[in-house]
């Protein structure tokens, strides 16, 4: 496999690891049908075997030892989707000079990833996994070696869409820990050329011909379609039933209006010395003012609810434009 990368600004400069992200998954061995680079395989002073997929991560004083082991060269089952086109742009952003894209699980779920080259794996959060469906209780598990050098155990699971702008990669196998990271595991289907300077990444594609969809993903998209229209069919009911209770309120404010224009003709008629009646007139006026005020509220409150779920059925209407 041959990686392309070309970046227009120092690595260092584009992507910056925090502490928390500097823990980075350098291998991954408990799922080696998972697995696609070529690994190195060593043995400690304490009898611990290491298997790394870069020859340089490997202490100078073991790399005489060092053997190369087919452990981890079968095949990935992840593929580039067929609605991938050939060069997909990518705007992103910078916090601290590190990169940020939104992308898009399994066709419905957004998320914001930080862009990580130094990441072996992917990784979505256990929030992340249950929206999905997924249970990372019931996952296999991997363990891999971090930064530190220290040991880490993660729950893996295979995510049957990673969307990210225009580019899609299908079955990537995603570690579930306390982070968002895009991982070599997408990356590496694709040249990747980042321009720090415009806040752009390009993405072109790795194969020139565009890879048939399997019918397992079809099957999936067709039942996460089947999904969202019966969501959108939820919420336009939902809608449907906060418009009648906005009629409802826009009714009483009618009834409150009216009642308080004849508190208002009663004021205006009454003849002087009757201040005991007057104060009690006014006090119900200034209720009638209270109640239309809340009630208005109200409305402005559920109407806006109204236009963010309406924005919901627009994003899962592009969603199903985009999987059909």
């Amino acid at each position: 496999m041959v990686l392309s990368f070309v970046f227009k600004a120092p690595i260092s400069t584009v992507v910056r690891k925090s502490k928390t992200v500097a823990l980075i998954i350098l291998c991954i061995f408990a799922i080696p049908s998972l697995l696609i680079a070529e690994f190195y395989k060593w043995k400690d002073e304490q009898g611990s075997v290491h298997f790394t997929d870069n020859y340089h991560n490997i202490p100078e004083q073991y790399r005489k030892k060092v053997s190369k082991t087919n452990y981890g060269k079968k095949k990935s089952t992840k593929k580039l989707s067929k609605d991938t086109p050939q060069r997909v742009v990518v705007h992103f952003e910078k916090q601290d000079n590190a990169i940020f894209v939104n992308a898009v699980l399994n066709w419905k779920h957004p998320v914001i990833f930080h862009v990580d080259t130094g990441a072996t794996s992917s990784m979505i959060t256990k929030e992340d996994a249950l929206a999905l469906g997924i249970n990372p209780d019931t996952k296999p598990t991997t363990k891999g070696y971090i930064a530190d050098g220290s040991v880490v155990e993660f729950p893996v699971a295979v995510i049957s869409s990673i969307r990210v702008g225009e580019a899609e990669v299908n079955d990537v196998v995603a570690a579930i820990g306390n982070m968002r990271l895009l991982g070599m595991n997408f990356l590496n289907s694709f040249r990747v050329d980042i321009d720090a300077k415009n806040g752009q990444m390009v993405l072109e594609r790795m194969d020139s011909v565009k890879e048939k969809e399997s019918p397992s993903i079809r099957a999936e998209k067709d039942y996460t379609i089947g999904e969202l229209e019966n969501e959108i069919e939820q919420i336009e009911i939902a809608v449907s039933a906060q418009e009648n209770v906005i009629k409802e309120i826009e009714a009483d404010i009618r009834q409150n209006e009216a009642g308080k224009a004849r508190v208002e003709s009663v004021l205006k008629n009454m003849d002087s010395g009757r201040e005991k009646k007057k104060k009690k007139l006014e006090e119900t006026l200034a209720r009638f003012d209270r109640n239309i005020e809340l009630q208005k509220s109200e409305i402005a409150i559920r109407q806006k609810q109204i236009e963010q779920v309406r924005d919901r059925i627009t994003y899962y209407d592009r969603m199903i434009e985009k999987m059909r």
